[in-house]
């Protein structure tokens, strides 16, 4: 059964791939999305600090994030820590003894600390208490409660809303001693980023040139090649990971880099607009959600369409309020004709094209070449290619030479005489 056991997972027999190749050249998905459409991102935030519930689509992951005071490496004595773990014992198919646990596992533990802790994403010298003694160590566990596909994009939306969303406490450093406040005496701090990443992931299939977006498990398991991109919300790329078989083009990995640029700075702002509502909701009496509530899905969930159609209504609202009244059309066409003739009129500076000292500079050594070398020069770009002629070259080379020694004795001279 073991030997076998690979077969047991969705997407991963013959006849499935067959199938989804040849439904992914119609265009077809099964879930009745576009090729370059997402499945919808809910939020759910626990009454902990930094305990956060993603799912998208059937894929469900809980992120939660804890700190403690530990030693700084001997190499960066002034930085605090970053720990990422992910545990997916508790998908039913992904067990232990077969070879998908641990691929799996190895590439997601890879791939977070790629985005987060190689990308420099918090500030580490925020998280430092005394240089080369004691600094903060913030951890990360993941936990996948089920996996139907696009794990990295539900894990980097869960690490990112959670590092976001954590509090520490404040601690004071005096006479070789740490005082913890409580939450009572003084407000709990936030991390301090440096960027935001996201990751976005696309499956290539050699039967089609449009890759796929956020793929589910069947398509996953039975695509080609995998290509995941994590960008930041200043559209700067974090991390590029690329594998499999199909051939890729620059062009396919442009178009997903492009939509993927876009993709993750609007989960950003999907992020700290159920991060402000979660603090409202905090301010009002029993109304934050507890673990229980996370597991079994009463919690209040903060939608991705929802809000971003919300946000889209506000600024539409907004753009027709501030909206100048329309002028007419004759009054535009003399305002356009006057900016034309205004531009018309500028005379060109010329002074960019080459400075000043440049030219007198250059000018000086035109008239200190000699009227010899003038004449000469074209000759022997003429007798150079010709091989009889070196000699007649060299000879003619040396003359030069000695006329410029007298000419600069005869001057050095004259100059003597006059002083």
């Amino acid at each position: 059964m073991f030997l076998n056991a690979n077969l047991f997972e969705p997407g991963k027999s013959k006849s499935e791939r067959s199938f989804i190749q040849s439904a992914v050249k119609q265009n077809t998905r099964f879930d009745g999305r576009k090729s370059n459409e997402f499945r919808d991102v809910k939020l759910t935030f626990g009454s902990d600090w930094g305990t956060v519930a993603v799912s998208m689509g059937d894929t469900k992951v809980l992120a939660q994030v804890s700190c403690d005071i530990g030693t700084p490496s001997s190499a960066r004595a002034n930085e605090g820590t970053l720990y990422l773990n992910v545990d997916i014992k508790g998908v039913a198919f992904l067990d232990e003894i077969q070879s998908t646990h641990d691929q799996r596992f190895l590439t997601l533990n890879s791939l977070l600390e790629r985005t987060f802790r190689s990308s420099r994403c918090l500030d580490l010298e925020s998280l430092c208490i005394a240089v080369e003694q004691h600094v903060w160590c913030v951890r990360v566990d993941i936990n996948v409660l089920n996996h139907d596909g696009n794990l990295y994009d539900a894990s980097t939306i869960a690490a990112l809303a959670a590092l976001m969303h954590f509090r520490r406490p404040e601690v004071s450093y005096a006479e070789g001693e740490i005082h913890t406040f409580s939450e009572r005496e003084r407000e709990l701090m936030p991390l301090l980023f440096l960027h935001y990443p996201v990751s976005v992931t696309y499956c290539v299939y050699k039967s089609s040139s449009h890759p796929l977006v956020d793929p589910t498990l069947l398509e996953e398991n039975a695509a080609d090649s995998i290509i995941v991109l994590s960008f930041n919300s200043y559209q700067e790329l974090c991390t590029l990971n690329a594998g499999g078989t199909a051939p890729t083009n620059v062009r396919t990995i442009m178009q997903c880099a492009r939509s993927a640029a876009n993709r993750s700075k609007a989960v950003v702002q999907f992020i700290r607009k159920a991060l402000e509502l979660d603090a409202e909701r905090r301010l009002q009496p029993n109304r934050v959600a507890g673990l229980v509530d996370l597991l079994n899905d009463t919690a209040p969930m903060l939608s991705f369409k929802h809000l971003m159609e919300q946000e889209m209504q506000m600024e539409v609202v907004q753009q027709s309020s501030c909206e100048e009244p329309i002028q007419p059309k004759e009054t535009v066409a003399h305002e356009q004709l006057h900016k034309v003739t205004e531009i018309a009129e500028t005379p060109m500076d010329e002074s960019s094209w080459l400075p000043s000292e440049q030219n007198l500079q250059q000018e000086q050594l035109v008239e200190d070449v000699p009227q010899s070398l003038k004449e000469s020069t074209p000759i022997t770009a003429t007798t150079s290619k010709s091989k009889p002629n070196r000699g007649k070259n060299k000879a003619s080379k040396k003359q030069q030479l000695t006329q410029r020694k007298q000419d600069q004795s005869d001057s050095e001279e004259e100059v003597t005489l006059i002083l």
